[in-house]
């Protein structure tokens, strides 16, 4: 086994992880700011709707409905900067407003030119620090989009067994971590 396979099979943090994690932070995404939230959310999902035409898909979303997701009690939309300039964006949100403990992402996306880089890992890890009370993690993925649950298994997310089949291209696959 080598170096970054023992790394990958135990969860631990690559050295470039951190360093990546002096230059990202999340940071409350305002009111105003929803509309560059909003085509940063086209511009990342819309190779995704490309490919699968899905209805669901966030690059369809309209802006009514990511006000309307921003104004609810229970969710926080952060933008994930890198040296000061917004990358992505993560959404983290509760069933229950009361219920603290289990907490979902959804969605989290990174803009296209900065994929592949690590920041959708460092975002979720600083995610877990920022929320500590949080004992269980929920999301959903495309089982089609390996990368997507590479990353997710690789930030200690299990997949739960449930399936919902979107069309003939696309099965939204769910996952969970417990703390």
């Amino acid at each position: 086994m080598d170096l970054k396979m023992i790394k990958d099979h135990f969860n631990m943090p690559d050295k470039s992880y951190k360093e990546l994690a002096r230059h990202l932070r999340l940071v409350e995404v305002k009111e105003d700011e929803l509309p560059v939230l909003h085509e940063m959310q086209v511009k990342s999902f819309m190779p995704l709707y490309e490919k699968y035409h899905d209805e669901c898909s966030p690059a369809i979303e309209s802006i009514d409905r990511i006000k309307a997701r921003f104004a609810a009690e229970n969710r926080k939309y952060y933008f994930i900067m890198m040296d000061g300039a917004r990358v992505g964006v993560i959404n983290i949100g509760h069933n229950d407003p009361n219920e603290k403990k289990i907490s979902f992402i959804s969605p989290l996306f990174i803009l296209p030119e900065f994929q592949n880089r690590g920041i959708g890992y460092v975002a979720i890890q600083q995610a877990f620090q920022m929320l500590p009370e949080v004992t269980t993690w929920k999301l959903e993925t495309i089982l089609q989009e390996k990368g997507n649950c590479h990353l997710y298994e690789k930030c200690g997310f299990i997949r739960t067994g449930e399936e919902l089949v979107i069309n003939d291209k696309m099965t939204l696959i769910m996952y969970e971590l417990q703390k």
